[in-house]
């Protein structure tokens, strides 16, 4: 064979070849994909009341007062003015992901329509993180001070913005949103309307301790997600802070039902459960069958709870007087009152006190008038 034959194609395999070049050249042509990095910051204003360090002067309300690790998931950075900024790792499960963008025309490819829901999903993940670690800090805080959860605010995606860290300080990408409440605060605190709500050191330290603590307590629940269950119950607050009683009933209402079968299966109740170090009540409750256990009805788990002692007369009169009050709602479409309501949030309060560590409570005000 002559060296010049040795090198050319056969006609089946060159017209394959050129085919499959031309294909590929026709695809970038008309479906051209663009990738960039999502942010791997957030930032929110969690309350508008509280700051954690007296500014000392007119550009001090971004400086980063504390950097706390939150399992992995996310470094906490916290202002003087009281922002929650959260930096996802590469490592995180809530890391950041390419944006695929289509630049195109004609139909959207599937991997680029793929790509658009996983970065929904990764938004709503790490807000409902955002919203666990504002409900955690806030419900500790205002526990131990002994007052209500006031001025809390509940961060959706039109609310979250990006963040970079700039030595002591944070430069924020502002949104309209976000630079309103901030703005606000930071009118009513020169104005001397917030000058008594700066949280001490100590209040600040032991709330990021008790944030730390959640973060690994979730891993010994079992039946309950322990981060969601929280987040509702800090929606119920601040409904029912706004009046919103029904709502916020029947929010709380599914976080009792989740905790009080938590409880059972962290007392290693249920079949195939062991009792987790933190269940330490003495009751006389016998192991429960898991066929058993995911058939029985709220007023079974209650009812449960109570004639094995692990909960008072009081709790479970309560507990069941507020199925009976939601199945009025769910079936019979009757109102509940804020006062209704509020019990509901303390009913909760006392169900979490058999699960984490105690003070803790998202318990909000609401106004009326005599």
């Amino acid at each position: 064979m002559s060296p010049n034959n040795s090198f050319k194609l056969t006609p089946l395999r060159g017209a394959a070849y050129f085919w499959r070049k031309r294909k590929r050249t026709v695809n970038e042509v008309t479906m051209p994909i663009k990738r960039s990095k999502f942010p791997s910051t957030l930032l929110v204003l969690p309350n508008s009341r509280y700051f954690f360090r007296k500014p000392q002067r007119g550009s001090d309300f971004l400086s980063v007062v504390r950097m706390i690790d939150c399992a992995g998931l996310a470094t906490l950075v916290i202002t003087s003015v009281g922002t929650f900024g959260f930096i996802f790792p590469d490592t995180s499960l809530l890391a950041s992901i390419d944006i695929l963008r289509f630049t195109g025309s004609g139909s959207v490819p599937e991997e680029v329509m793929d790509n658009d829901s996983a970065i929904h999903s990764l938004q709503e993940k790490r807000v409902l993180f955002m919203n666990f670690v504002s409900a955690a800090f806030f419900g500790r805080a205002c526990a131990k001070a002994h007052t209500s959860l006031a001025d809390v605010l509940y961060n959706g995606q039109d609310k979250i913005t990006a963040f970079a860290l700039t030595g002591g300080n944070i430069a924020v990408q502002w949104i309209p949103a976000l630079n309103e409440s901030v703005g606000q605060k930071i009118s009513d605190f020169n104005a001397g309307k917030l000058n008594n709500y700066i949280l001490k050191d100590d209040q600040i330290d032991d709330g990021l301790s008790y944030i730390q603590h959640l973060l690994q307590r979730q891993n010994d629940f079992e039946y309950a997600d322990l981060q969601s269950c929280m987040v509702m119950n800090y929606q119920a607050a601040i409904l029912h802070n706004q009046q919103h009683a029904s709502a916020s009933f029947a929010l709380n209402f599914s976080v009792m039902e989740s905790l009080a079968r938590e409880i059972l299966t962290a007392y290693g109740l249920v079949d195939g459960s062991a009792a987790k170090p933190f269940a330490t009540k003495p009751h006389s409750i016998p192991i429960i069958s898991r066929g058993t256990f995911n058939r029985m009805k709220s007023i079974e788990v209650f009812k449960t709870l109570h004639d094995g002692g692990l909960s008072d007369h009081y709790l479970h009169q309560r507990l069941d007087g507020a199925r009976i009050k939601r199945n009025s709602l769910m079936h019979k479409g009757v109102s509940i009152t804020p006062k209704e309501s509020g019990d509901c949030q303390t009913i909760v309060r006392d169900l979490w006190a058999l699960l984490i560590d105690t003070p803790f409570e998202l318990n909000a005000p609401w106004s009326f008038r005599r």
